[in-house]
């Protein structure tokens, strides 16, 4: 199976105020967003790799984002599967504030831990905590590998707070579990677990 995990596209257009979102904040996809999603289609296209299901996390710029890669792809809308464990963090008190209203407050520490180091910041309200967020994912590929074949392409449509502590559990080192917008990575599962074949990088980057 070839799991293609994809974070959605941009949410803040030239000039906006770059904030924190997340469970509680549905943003829809600015203009450079959609292109970001077109262009995982057409990576995705050039690659040779033809979803056939995509789950994506219920705010409307992961559906967005699912939506325009199932139309490129010819997929119909009942191909994309909504899911609660790809729903993303609620940042709690930093929700909707700008990184450095939270340095302010907080200070450097705590927000460059979880930037650059994947530590879970304490006391800050996120929720779930971090194990509710890899249960979910434990339980979301649970239900992909019951609901695919073996040999199906998948595309799982999500957040960077997710897709960090993904990355967290197949054992990537904090410098590189960060995923951009736009951005895939590629896993490739066998009747054990999922290896990771590439993380982080630009669609036109994709192989079978």
């Amino acid at each position: 199976m070839h799991l293609i995990l994809v974070r959605h596209g941009n949410t803040f257009g030239p000039g906006d105020k770059v904030v924190w979102v997340g469970a509680r904040t549905d943003l829809d996809l600015v203009e450079k967003g959609r292109e970001q999603a077109a262009a995982v289609a057409a990576g995705l296209k050039t690659a040779g790799l033809r979803p056939s299901r995509i789950y994506a996390g219920p705010l409307k710029r992961t559906r967005q984002t699912a939506e325009i890669i199932a139309t490129d792809r010819g997929l119909d809308a009942g191909a994309i599967a909504l899911s609660d464990d790809l729903r993303e963090i609620d940042y709690g008190n930093w929700e909707a504030r700008s990184n450095d209203e939270i340095r302010a407050e907080v200070g450097d520490q705590v927000i460059d831990d979880w930037q650059k180091r994947s530590i879970w910041p304490d006391g800050c309200g996120w929720q779930p905590d971090e194990a509710g967020v890899i249960n979910g994912w434990k339980r979301l590929l649970v239900r992909i590998r019951k609901e695919n074949p073996d040999d199906a392409v998948v595309l799982v449509v999500s957040s960077n707070g997710i897709f960090r502590l993904v990355a967290k559990s197949l054992g990537l080192s904090p410098a590189e579990a960060k995923m951009n917008t736009g951005a895939v990575a590629h896993l490739v599962g066998d009747g054990f677990g999922f290896s990771v074949k590439a993380w982080n990088v630009s669609p036109e980057e994709l192989s079978v």
